[in-house]
């Protein structure tokens, strides 16, 4: 322990040759703690690497009164993290896109007849409800467009719009009149 405190304190004054000790001494730990963020070991050698460079550029900063695989830790876990935020914002590349299952029979129909269902429940709605919900969802129409051509406030097109979609989402037609 006096040992490792003795080369974090040469470290914090630029000496390489206690940077170089304390990467052999404490590499393949860092390694597989980045590895168990991770699950990557090529990623995780990346990252302490960076880990490493990021404990140089910052060596004055370290406070030699505390541990220094503590620290270096710390650093592994933020250089993980932030390559994890990286990926996620990575699109993935074409070739490495995974396959669609095809789809049963069984789902085509549910999906067909579920469709089906949902025209049927749109026709049975009143021809103003039908002229509200179609003008807004297909051809977008504004809400305020709608209310003036069927009538109604615009409050009350986009009260009685909502309750339309509700009632359609539960299977039930909305009927205001």
């Amino acid at each position: 322990m006096a040992e490792e405190r003795e080369l974090t304190k040469r470290l914090a004054t630029g000496d390489v040759e206690a940077l170089e000790q304390l990467i052999k001494r404490w590499r393949e730990p860092a390694e597989h703690y980045a590895f168990s963020i991770l699950h990557d070991s090529f990623a995780a050698e990346d990252a302490v690497q960076e880990a490493f460079a990021r404990v140089w550029a910052a060596r004055s900063a370290y406070d030699t009164r505390f541990a220094f695989s503590t620290y270096l830790y710390t650093v592994v876990r933020r250089v993980c993290i932030d390559r994890i935020r990286r990926e996620k914002h990575m699109p993935v590349p074409l070739g490495e896109l995974p396959e669609i299952p095809a789809m049963s029979a069984e789902d085509e129909y549910l999906i067909h007849n579920a469709k089906l269902e949902r025209i049927h429940r749109i026709a049975r709605l009143n021809e103003t409800d039908r002229k509200l919900l179609l003008g807004s969802a297909l051809e977008g129409r504004p809400i305020r467009e709608l209310a003036k051509e069927l009538g109604l406030s615009e409050v009350h097109a986009r009260v009685r719009l909502h309750r339309i979609r509700k009632s359609l989402k539960k299977g039930l037609v909305y009927d205001d009149d």
